[in-house]
């Protein structure tokens, strides 16, 4: 696929990410492969689809073979109906209960942990108007200790649940505290003391709803992985959940950012670039002007650390991030020009641009920080089948969405 630096589109920053759909669809793909055929595989596209553009995730992810979407706030639920997504998305967190009859009103699936916000579902189911029970998901903590049902309530609350002909109990979930640990034996104890909980409830006479527990390290080690339902996050996005598990052949990070140079700078020794002189020239050399900074999502962090990559070689960053720009050092006898294209973000070895996982290592933080916190006046491109086929744009007014597609 040629740089977008190179691909004419009209009206769009120079400065923007590029989504590969076919990466997303591909990456589902291996997922859903390596699953029980009983198993239902729900794509996690909160966070605006981890930053990458949810409802084009969404739609990549069920063409590939998801059966449900999960989603954290209301919000991000009425964006995909907005979008004509009709299949269950389920809302894998706490919501404020006055948050709850607009969620029944989107048709959402609630994941309850309690009876505060329980009992304002029960108040809201029965006054929509939608015929069908609203679907609830009861959460198990198990050990996390985030959200989710103490073992003592859970009986008394799926109990409450299946009782009430308004509701539907959906699925019992627990969620993994260390999964992207494989020697950590933690994870088969909350394994254990699921199993034990959902045996409570069956004994109480409750049927059991689909289960969920295996997150993407769940579902690459094959822990939990054997329930009715399994949620992919970030191996969806192509992204290791840690460097102890690996992703599955074939699948490929989906996103990458681009720019173009904007200006050429000749440094003698002695001068110095960027805000407070942290950088100062010991010889001759060139630099060239990148417009992206920490207000687009590229930290200043970064700073004197990261590097670019510029006609398939390394050009580092010197001196700090800027709100909006960078400037980085352009290897010595490498040709350039005003407007060449600058990989910013990819990891592949032609592009010469650090990964997502590198950034990450750079800033000392993980890899989710660093694609949700890509910020959104920065224009998702969206690639199927190496063609452009919509452009999202955010930043200079409204959110404008252009169709390339026929």
């Amino acid at each position: 696929m040629a740089p977008l630096a190179t691909v004419e589109i009209s009206g769009i920053r120079a400065t923007r990410a590029i989504v590969n759909l076919d990466a997303i669809e591909g990456n589902v793909r291996a997922l859903r492969a390596v699953l029980p055929k009983t198993t239902r595989l729900m794509a996690v596209v909160k966070a605006d689809g981890y930053g990458h553009g949810a409802p084009w995730i969404a739609r990549a992810a069920l063409n590939a073979g998801s059966e449900l979407l999960g989603v954290a706030t209301v919000g991000e639920g009425k964006v995909l109906r907005g979008h004509d997504i009709a299949v269950p998305i389920v809302l894998l967190g706490s919501i404020d209960p006055a948050e709850a009859p607009a969620a029944c009103a989107a048709g959402l699936e609630i994941t309850v942990a309690g009876d505060s916000l329980l009992e304002s579902v029960q108040g809201a189911a029965r006054a929509n108007p939608t015929p069908s029970p609203v679907s609830v998901h009861l959460k198990v903590d198990t050990g996390l200790h985030r959200y989710g049902a103490s073992s003592s309530e859970v009986v008394a609350l799926a109990t409450k649940i299946e009782s009430d002909p308004y509701l539907r109990l959906a699925g019992m979930c627990t969620h993994f505290a260390s999964a992207d640990e494989p020697d950590d034996p933690f994870t088969g104890e909350q394994i254990q003391e699921f199993e034990r909980v959902l045996r409570s409830v069956r004994d109480a006479g409750v049927q059991l709803p689909p289960i969920h527990a295996a997150n993407s390290a769940g579902i690459l080690t094959g822990r939990g992985s054997d329930y009715g339902l399994a949620r992919a996050g970030i191996a969806t996005y192509g992204i290791p959940p840690s460097s102890e598990v690996p992703l599955l052949p074939g699948m490929r990070a989906a996103m990458s950012i681009e720019s173009r140079i904007t200006r050429l700078i000749a440094l003698e020794a002695g001068d110095s670039v960027g805000y407070n002189r942290t950088f100062v020239a010991t010889r001759q050399m060139r630099g060239a002007l990148v417009p992206i900074g920490y207000a687009d999502g590229y930290r200043r962090a970064l700073s004197g650390k990261a590097w670019v990559g510029i006609h398939g070689q390394r050009a580092p960053v010197i001196g700090r991030v800027s709100m909006d720009q960078i400037v980085v050092e352009i290897p010595e006898g490498l040709r350039v020009e005003l407007g060449d294209a600058v990989s910013v973000l990819g990891g592949d070895p032609v592009s010469a641009a650090p990964s997502i996982s590198e950034i990450a290592n750079l800033m000392g933080t993980n890899a989710y920080e660093v694609i949700v916190g890509i910020r959104a006046r920065v224009p998702r491109v969206f690639i199927h089948g190496g063609e452009v086929v919509a452009a999202r744009i955010t930043g200079d007014g409204p959110t404008s969405i252009r169709s390339y597609a026929d």
